[in-house]
């Protein structure tokens, strides 16, 4: 069955747009102009500032605290006010919808239709994918960019030829990097494993130098402008630094508090990108004077990141913390079996090897962000990108007898692709 022609996937972006949209008015009626997170109020001022004073610039003055594409993105709605900021949680539904639909489409062909349909719901039904559509973080986007970008390599590693995948990887790198500057790292290892995939060296490395190529030409805008406003390309913004710093000073705990932001008096003198770097360096330091508290830290960071129930007080307890662990603990538990079952080679060779592939596609990012917050904070927050990989895993568990792509018909030694 050609998974675009099913139905399925369509039922699928409808379900999980509906809860979105519910979600969405049930929000905005309820919250109003009013931002939760200090993150939230950021964002939000970047995009005002950008259209009503021609600036990408925070309230206080910094230029590069955040990267561009998420404040481009609100600015397309700022114009509008509180209207506006309603407007933009509306366009992060249809963005969660879009993310459920390609996890159904990524399922499909490895997997069979069973386990994507499982994939796409569990996506679609994700109570934290639902939530933060009403929050203005980075979230939502990023989540679409980045199982669209393993979409995109999981498409590039099948293809012989170059195609819309290869299309999608080299433009979607830079776009996941312009959203969060976490994502560098990830981009270079995806690059690795994609090289490793393919055996013709000069196709692949022609691939990778278009993803490069294509990566600097995004990038360059961004660094160019840093460097004409603060004497400095920060290609990565001006906030690895305090956020390092946040992780692994003195003061931490493992979540995030920047409240030394006021208690560090030698701040008060410098600059955006010199008050980064000495943040940075300070932390560096830390860390090198004591790894022990690192590792402690680590194992913290580590239980936050993928705690069972949400760590803010607020949403920790009651209805919204039984529905977390409802949740979380069978399909934790379903993406273990995913993993075994997945990797059994009842259809042969072929099947078995596309779906290795497609499980370094999406453990990479898990494992890479999972690393990430155990030396920055760890948040719940911070799992929400790469919890569609982890149910695209736990649907494995479901997958049919039969896969998709080679299907045994007739003689038991003809296979053919299904188209």
């Amino acid at each position: 069955m050609n998974a675009a022609k099913s139905g399925w996937g369509y039922s699928i972006f409808i379900v999980a747009l509906t809860l979105r949209l519910v979600w969405v008015v049930v929000w905005s009626m309820h919250q109003g102009a009013e931002l939760k997170f200090p993150d939230e109020e950021l964002h939000w001022q970047l995009a005002r500032n950008l259209v009503h004073n021609g600036s990408l610039v925070s309230d206080d003055g910094r230029y590069a605290a955040r990267m561009p594409l998420y404040p481009l993105f609100l600015a397309g709605f700022a114009w509008a006010g509180q209207f506006g900021m309603g407007a933009a949680r509306l366009a992060q539904a249809l963005m969660g919808a879009a993310t459920a639909w390609l996890a159904f489409m990524i399922t499909h062909r490895p997997f069979g239709n069973r386990a994507a349909v499982i994939a796409g719901l569990l996506v679609a039904c994700d109570p934290y994918g639902v939530f933060f559509c009403g929050l203005l973080l980075t979230e939502v986007l990023f989540t679409f960019v980045s199982v669209a970008l393993v979409y995109a390599a999981w498409l590039v590693a099948r293809q012989t030829r170059e195609g819309p995948g290869m299309v999608g990887l080299a433009l979607l790198g830079p776009l996941a990097i312009l959203t969060r500057p976490s994502s560098a790292g990830w981009i270079v290892l995806l690059w690795i494993i994609l090289w490793l995939l393919d055996q013709r060296r000069a196709r692949v490395n022609r691939r990778i130098a278009i993803c490069a190529v294509m990566l600097l030409l995004f990038m360059l805008p961004w660094g160019l402008r840093n460097r004409a406003v603060l004497g400095s390309f920060a290609w990565l913004s001006t906030n690895g630094g305090v956020t390092l710093y946040d992780a692994q000073g003195p003061q931490a705990h493992g979540d995030s508090d920047q409240t030394f932001m006021q208690t560090l008096p030698e701040l008060a003198t410098m600059g955006e990108v010199e008050k980064d770097r000495h943040l940075g360096r300070l932390a560096r330091e830390q860390m090198w004077r004591d790894p022990a508290r690192v590792v402690r830290l680590a194992g913290d960071k580590f239980l936050r990141t993928w705690s069972l129930r949400p760590n803010f007080g607020e949403y920790a307890g009651g209805l919204t913390g039984l529905v977390s662990i409802a949740f979380m603990v069978p399909v934790l538990i379903a993406a273990g079996f995913g993993v075994a079952r997945s990797l059994r080679a009842n259809n042969g060779w072929r099947v078995w090897w596309r779906r290795c592939v497609l499980l370094a596609l999406l453990w990479l990012p898990i494992l890479y962000f999972t690393s990430v917050h155990c030396v920055y904070v760890g948040s719940l927050r911070y799992r929400v990108p790469i919890m569609p990989f982890v149910e695209i895993t736990a649907a494995a568990a479901f997958l049919s007898t039969v896969s998709a792509p080679y299907r045994r018909t007739g003689n038991a030694h003809t296979i053919h692709r299904s188209r």
